[in-house]
């Protein structure tokens, strides 16, 4: 029996299309920024070339200084005091660096220790162009009836121009965020679709990831856990029958869940607490380095400039200019308004104008709940992690873009939705539509209109803070063909975005874009039988007797 091959929607293709054009851009910065430029580097550096001597270091373990070696690293600790000579970063968990390891030993092999840095860049690259795509993945389970707003998404984290800046330094941020997004991707497809064998092994493995890479990951994983308790809950009759007969199944399963990543890398965090007293050594650090506190943790949470400072260090993080705090402040301001628009639309709409009604694919009750619970739970975990970022700056610790990446889904989901009913003020006249009601198929090709122009436009904000920074013919591998290393990654960088620009406009045109289905209530559909084979439901719902004979006869 032939299964049928199942193709890539075409906002998943322009989504992976910006991802791969975060790489480039991100590997331009790799191979043009001076070695270990950017702060932190060389700790992180470092912590990989300990891993790769068989030590697991701590954030007093002295970074080799070996100018035979390690010259980049020996270098870089002229005139550096004892505590940024130390491997800080080993509060961290390994993961990242064990997978920095063959890049070492290629380095050592090779007699090439700028090699390996570049390759550590570019594997953070690599993992910030993931962390890319996974925002427009989690765009569309916010948002699953405009297919549109994830290439806005992935758009705008293109257009954040410290994304890709802070991508082509030696971090752990970028494959920590993606293996974050994905791990919350895989509970809220739970949500939408049933908590099933396959995906609770596959959220099992990718939180063992998330926790591995980063201690931030484990809020992901506790997010993911009650993505289980709410999806086995919305797939019962009521709260009622849940406590009743389901809880407990539930609970069980996302403890198992749970208890992967606390196997896995739970000793390290047990480690840090028996070092430093706490399992992510932040008190030790404050003290390392004489931070000063820096209020509390409310008085972060209630200052507008802590904000202002988190938010803004998406475009101005590093050696980007300040001015370009200002695209932030367009943005986060155009989404905000465009936001309260979209509310007064939906509460009072109007015949004509930017408050027009636009029509969607009907929804179901059921399906209205999924998307209350995915917003209410991404909402709790931004919470959560703002929390944490402000005690982290109470504490004494500096905003940097990275802190900033973890509320991107929710602010590029949210700067979708703004744009789409901003871009209402525009008239369009002479609209190719495609299939479908004519008021439907007017709105989705004003949407397509629309997103591609605000793509665009992210587009070239992006290259053009990328093009703002100090550029360099400094990069980790020095050699006499430095410049036309750098002169080539220019090259490649702007013609692929041109590629994707045109591919965009190929793909972003009525009827050959995705045309949202009408959609149907889940718990109406049947669990097995599905054409890639027998899925097992751990959270079946219950079929009344009627239902079961019905199905009986057919």
């Amino acid at each position: 029996m032939s299964v049928p091959r199942t193709s890539l929607s075409q906002s998943t293709i322009c989504v992976l299309l910006l991802g791969v054009l975060g790489f480039a851009m991100s590997a331009q910065v790799a191979i043009a920024m001076p070695a270990l430029f950017k702060a932190d580097e060389r700790a992180h550096a470092a912590y990989a070339v300990a891993l790769s001597q068989g030590t697991l270091p701590t954030i007093d373990t002295d970074i080799p200084d070996d100018p035979a070696r390690y010259p980049q690293l020996a270098e870089s600790l002229f005139g550096a005091d004892e505590a940024h000579r130390d491997i800080w970063v080993a509060n961290h968990p390994p993961l990242f660096y064990m997978m920095s390891l063959p890049l070492v030993w290629l380095g050592d092999a090779v007699g090439s220790p700028g090699l390996t840095l570049l390759g550590m860049r570019l594997l953070n690259a690599l993992g910030f162009a993931l962390t890319t795509i996974m925002v427009g993945l989690l765009a569309r389970e916010l948002v699953p009836r405009r297919p549109v707003v994830p290439v806005i998404a992935s758009a705008m984290c293109l257009g954040c121009g410290a994304m890709t800046f802070v991508g082509g330094g030696i971090y752990n941020d970028g494959w920590s965020s993606a293996a974050a997004f994905l791990t919350l991707l895989l509970g809220f497809r739970m949500i939408r679709r049933g908590v099933t064998r396959e995906r609770v092994i596959a959220a099992a493995a990718v939180g063992v990831a998330a926790a591995g890479f980063r201690s931030t990951g484990l809020v992901a994983v506790l997010f993911l856990g009650a993505c289980v308790l709410v999806a086995m809950w919305l797939r019962e009759p009521s709260l009622r029958t849940f406590l009743r007969s389901t809880v407990w199944r539930a609970v069980g399963i996302a403890a198992c869940i749970g208890m992967a990543p606390v196997v896995a890398f739970g000793w390290f965090y047990v480690r840090n607490i028996q070092i430093y007293g706490n399992p992510t050594a932040s008190s030790s650090l404050f003290e390392k380095f004489g931070r000063e506190p820096n209020g509390t943790t409310l008085f972060q949470l209630v200052n507008p400039e802590f904000y202002g400072h988190l938010l803004g260090s998406l475009w101005t993080d590093g050696n980007i200019a300040n001015h370009w705090s200002q695209a932030a402040a367009v943005v986060l301001t155009l989404t905000l308004v465009g936001l309260v628009l979209d509310t007064a639309a939906k509460a009072n709409p109007r015949s004509t104008g930017v408050l027009r009604r636009i029509r969607l694919a009907p929804q179901s009750t059921m399906q209205h709940r999924q998307d209350l619970a995915i917003w209410a739970l991404l909402g709790g975990y931004c919470l959560l992690i703002l929390v944490n970022v402000a005690g982290f700056i109470a504490g004494g610790g500096w905003i940097h873009a990275r802190y900033a990446v973890p509320f991107l889904p929710f602010l590029a989901a949210g700067a979708g939705i703004a744009a789409l009913r901003l871009g209402r003020i525009v008239p369009f006249q002479n609209i190719p539509t495609g299939p479908g009601s004519r008021e439907t198929a007017l709105d989705e090709a004003r949407d397509l209109r629309i997103g591609l122009g605000v793509s665009l436009a992210f587009m070239v904000v992006g290259l053009i803070c990328h093009l703002d920074t100090e550029q360099y013919v400094d990069g980790p591998v020095t050699s006499t063909f430095a410049l036309v290393a750098l002169v080539a990654a220019d090259l490649v960088m702007f013609a692929y975005a041109a590629y994707v620009a045109t591919e965009l406009r190929r793909r972003m045109q009525p009827g050959t874009f995705d045309t949202v289905p009408t959609l149907t209530d889940p718990s109406n559909e049947p669990v097995t039988g599905a054409v890639t084979g027998p899925v097992t439901d751990v959270a079946r719902p219950r079929e009344t007797s009627g239902a079961s004979s019905a199905r009986e006869t057919k």
